[in-house]
């Protein structure tokens, strides 16, 4: 409203006037940004923010910002309190897992179970013993020095090993194995030394050696042997040598050889017992020719030295001291008195078709120094009798006369010398089973 005089004007505003120009000098002055910010110590306008990460001290927190920033601390609070109230409920990082309640559960929780397992049943380096078994086509030692052992399998080829242990040191080497033969088959075992073949045993049980051998105790052949060396059983050496032959040696002296001679000699084999020394002591030869060599297991020499062919026989002594050949076994002599003998455990006497069934002694004159007899008793024990026997048509010397005893008086056999009895044995269990 406005009120004007006739002399002079004057205007007096109205609130909507005051109202209107606060409100335009409050815009004049906001926009000409000439008015100061509010400080804690200064007056001034103060700008509102909804930002509760701010840093200003210019511009005031809102109530959203306000609410905001008590949600977040409410939250940090809760958390912090449950963290606190849980604590027994998670693992220390201080303790490396060894706070965890079930170790199984929480590997399997990793889905690890498998891993452990297989760790658990691995082999250590460090060895160990195993009840299970492992197969490889190779397996071998660790170099110690300069040694190894290595077990192979592979697909060799003929009279190459396929299934063997090979050994090393240095640069020798020493392979045991089976030998490959045609096919599926095998020519045996055998022993290789730095590529040499120094040793085979075939499936038959033939056994190769190269070089020399050394047994200790009974060496048992039941197939073929063949020794490009020496070979020593229990003490005893054998030696194989085109040259030389086949001798028998003891470590400190020689006992003897058998010699194959040149074929120009007349004697095919040489017999040589030698000293302790080496040299010989004496030879025998056996001469070429055909015939047959004898041996006690057929011939023997009867009472006067003659060989005669053999068959079960009993030599008898004068006390009743007896000897058989090897056939008779089980057979017994008995001394019942002067000129009496019995002769039990036989099926009476054998009479060979070449010779009468007893032999006496004779002289130096080839004259008999006894007459005998001899009666079969019913269990076939024979019942042998000799007799004094005199030659009077002889010279003195050779008539045989005994003081005391006159020709066909019973009495024992000449002190020194034997009678030989050939005797019909009872068949063995083996000649029975064969029969």
């Amino acid at each position: 409203m406005s009120i004007k005089d006739s002399n002079s004007s004057v205007v007096v505003p109205t609130m909507d006037d005051v109202r209107r120009a606060i409100k335009e000098a409050i815009e004049e002055h906001a926009a000409s940004r000439n008015h100061p910010y509010a400080t804690l110590e200064d007056r001034g306008f103060v700008t509102l923010s909804n930002e509760v990460d701010s840093d200003s001290e210019k511009t005031a927190a809102t109530s959203k910002a306000v609410k905001k920033t008590y949600d977040l601390a409410n939250t940090a609070n809760q958390n912090a309190i449950n963290a606190n109230n849980n604590s027994n409920s998670y693992l220390e990082k201080k303790q490396n897992g060894a706070d965890i309640p079930s170790k199984p559960e929480f590997v399997n929780n990793l889905g690890l179970t498998e891993t452990v397992r297989l760790a658990q049943n691995a082999v250590s380096s460090n060895g160990g013993s195993y009840p299970g078994y492992f197969k490889f086509a190779q397996v071998g030692t660790s170099f110690k020095g300069h040694s190894s052992v290595t077990l192979i399998s592979t697909d060799g080829a003929y009279n190459t090993p396929v299934s063997f242990t090979n050994y090393e040191w240095y640069k020798n080497n020493v392979q045991t194995g089976i030998i490959r033969g045609n096919g599926t088959d095998m020519l045996g075992y055998a022993i290789n030394i730095n590529n040499t073949r120094v040793m085979t045993l075939s499936e038959g049980g033939d056994l190769t050696l190269k070089g020399n051998a050394t047994i200790k105790g009974s060496l048992t052949i039941g197939g073929n042997l063949t020794i490009g060396g020496n070979v020593t059983v229990g003490g005893f050496q054998t030696t194989n040598d085109i040259d030389s032959g086949v001798s028998a040696t003891r470590p400190s002296d020689t006992l003897g050889k058998v010699e194959s001679t040149p074929r120009n000699f007349d004697s095919i084999i040489n017999f040589i017992d030698k000293k302790s020394d080496g040299s010989v002591s004496s030879v025998q030869s056996l001469l070429k020719g055909d015939g047959v060599i004898m041996s006690t297991s057929h011939y023997q020499l009867d009472p006067n030295g003659f060989v005669k062919k053999t068959s079960p026989m009993i030599s008898i002594w004068n006390n009743g001291k007896f000897e058989t050949n090897t056939k008779p076994h089980g057979a017994v002599v008995e001394h019942i008195s002067e000129g009496v003998y019995y002769i039990k455990g036989i099926l009476g006497i054998n009479i060979d078709m070449e010779y009468d069934g007893i032999e006496i002694p004779l002289c130096k004159n080839r004259l008999p120094l006894i007459w005998v007899d001899s009666e079969i008793l019913p269990d076939g024990t024979i019942k042998l009798m000799t007799y004094h026997r005199e030659h009077s048509d002889a010279p003195a010397f050779a008539r045989n006369a005994r003081e005391g005893y006159s020709d066909g008086d019973l009495i024992d056999i000449p002190s020194g010398r034997f009678v030989s009895v050939r005797v019909q044995m009872p068949a063995t269990k083996d000649e029975e089973s064969q029969a």
